[in-house]
């Protein structure tokens, strides 16, 4: 890879981190309590909400269309141009449309409305299964071919799933699959399914960086003595890598000279463990962030991925992994909430009068309503599943939370305090309501900002893997929008060989 192609994903990098800078505010926002008074002005002040709002309104607040809108036109014909929702969608769309990122997505079939409103959703899941396992199988065979790899070594295989796909070709009997997961269940039933290959071999680990050479040592030099097959052309691969599993399967790759290839698609952002600088910890934005986060009901802090030591030691950081960032951007931090705001789907979304939309507000109106009458819970996350029932009302759905709660509550003064908001609840719960209904709207623009724009917290974690490469002396690499995002959102596709 020539230096200015290393500096085009450099300054790609930049590009998507300042349009994040420009929203950070609102991804630091929990949707469960953005009503609560720390948030509540923020959204009132808010002129991207504001401007959200209004192209929500000039839409009638069809979601759907606008979230298959391109802007370029408003802007261009300065029309809207002034809108901030308009202009920093038309900045990330130009993003979108770079020259460096290769667009392989398939768009022939499109999947459309939220998962779980659907009913159909075992059909949607089967579909998508299918999908990625037919993409990524005829890429990883393709790549294979041309790499004269022997072995194919899958981490997280799950149920293996790529097995058959991977095994239908003609001179398939001369590769070796070996397939890795953590869940000895999903291994010993895949093993059932798999047992008639004798080219097939399943194994039950959990896989680390620092414990990969040990179980390299134990399991797949054994294998590949069996077979004789070389130690200089293995292919590594994951389809979804949940977590650090992405950023540990780079950095096994750099490591070990037996693997010469890799294809890996990272998920699971918000179970990433990321590092937080010195000049961040010190910060007053990092500082109000960590003091905001919260407890759940058991007492439990709810962001358990902070990292603030290196002390030399990379192993067990997921993000970020590239000195570029490190030495860049000090500052910069995410937190597992907004980690997991990248990981929404751009069409799990819910109409604006459906119910799923209304139950999203009331969980919100929620906090805010134990905030000013029940202070004790106001700030515990995590509460479980209130129970919603189809077409509630506000105060229906506060009465059940309420005496859900009292059946657990071992305080005399709180218990108090809940029996007299249960009597009362019907003059203070329609009084609350009324008094806070109209923010549904600006609530709904600010889950579609966060719907909009989730990916681009997930393009600058792919981004830092791939200059990370770069660093450590990996030459030819592509990322690939390999599948549909209609059908799977997590679909960036790291590919690297070795020389």
């Amino acid at each position: 890879m020539e230096s200015n192609q290393i500096e085009e994903y450099e300054k790609l990098l930049g590009q998507f981190i300042s349009l994040y800078t420009n929203i950070q505010e609102i991804f630091s926002i929990n949707l469960n309590d953005a009503l609560k008074s720390s948030n509540y002005n923020k959204i009132l002040s808010s002129k991207l909400i504001k401007d959200t709002e209004a192209v929500l309104s000039k839409y009638n607040f069809d979601i759907n269309k606008i979230l298959s809108l391109t802007f370029s036109n408003e802007v261009e014909n300065n029309i809207d141009k002034d809108n901030y929702f308009i202009k920093y969608a038309y900045e990330y769309e130009k993003l979108l449309n770079n020259n460096i990122i290769v667009n392989n997505e398939d768009y022939n079939e499109i999947i459309e409305g939220h998962f779980i409103q659907n009913k159909d959703r075992n059909k949607i899941y089967k579909n998508k299964k299918e999908h990625e396992v037919k993409k990524l199988s005829d890429f990883i065979k393709s790549s294979q071919l041309n790499s004269h790899c022997e072995v194919l070594l899958e981490i997280g295989c799950g149920k293996s799933y790529l097995t058959d796909a991977l095994l239908s070709t003609n001179d398939s009997n001369s590769l070796i699959y070996i397939g890795v997961d953590m869940k000895k269940n999903v291994i010993d039933r895949a093993k059932q399914i798999y047992k008639k290959y004798k080219n097939v071999y399943l194994l039950n680990d959990f896989i680390k960086f620092d414990s990969f050479d040990e179980f390299y040592e134990n399991n797949v030099k054994d294998i590949l003595k069996e077979n004789n097959k070389s130690d200089k052309k293995i292919f590594l691969f994951g389809l979804h890598s949940c977590g650090n599993l992405t950023s540990n399967s780079l950095k096994i790759f750099i490591k070990n000279n037996y693997f010469k290839s890799i294809a890996i698609v990272g998920c699971c952002l918000h179970l990433l463990n990321e590092y937080i600088s010195p000049e961040s910890k010190s910060s007053k934005e990092f500082k109000e962030f960590y003091n905001g986060i919260g407890y759940d009901k058991n007492g439990r802090f709810l962001d358990n991925t902070l990292i603030y030591e290196i002390n030399g030691n990379m192993d067990n950081i997921g993000y970020p992994i590239s000195e570029h960032i490190r030495n860049n951007y000090k500052y910069l931090f995410f937190g597992r909430d907004v980690r997991n705001a990248a990981m929404l789907n751009s069409i799990e979304n819910a109409p604006f009068e459906s119910i799923s939309t209304q139950k999203n507000f009331y969980r919100a109106l929620l906090q805010k309503f134990l905030e000013d009458n029940l202070e004790e819970y106001s700030n515990i996350y995590g509460l479980g599943k209130n129970k919603y029932i189809d077409k509630c009302t506000f105060v229906e759905y506060v009465k059940d939370f309420l005496l859900q709660i009292k059946k657990k509550e071992e305080n005399e003064k709180t218990l108090k305090k809940i029996d007299d908001l249960i009597k009362n609840i019907e003059s203070i719960g329609n009084k609350f309501y009324e008094d806070n209904k109209l923010i549904s709207s600006k609530h709904y623009a600010l889950n579609l900002i966060r719907i909009k724009f989730a990916k681009i917290v997930e393009y600058i974690v792919v981004l830092d893997r791939i200059i990370y490469l770069i660093e450590q002396g990996i030459t030819n690499i592509k990322l690939i929008r390999i599948f549909n995002n209609h059908i799977s959102p997590r679909n960036l596709l790291i590919y690297a060989t070795k020389d």
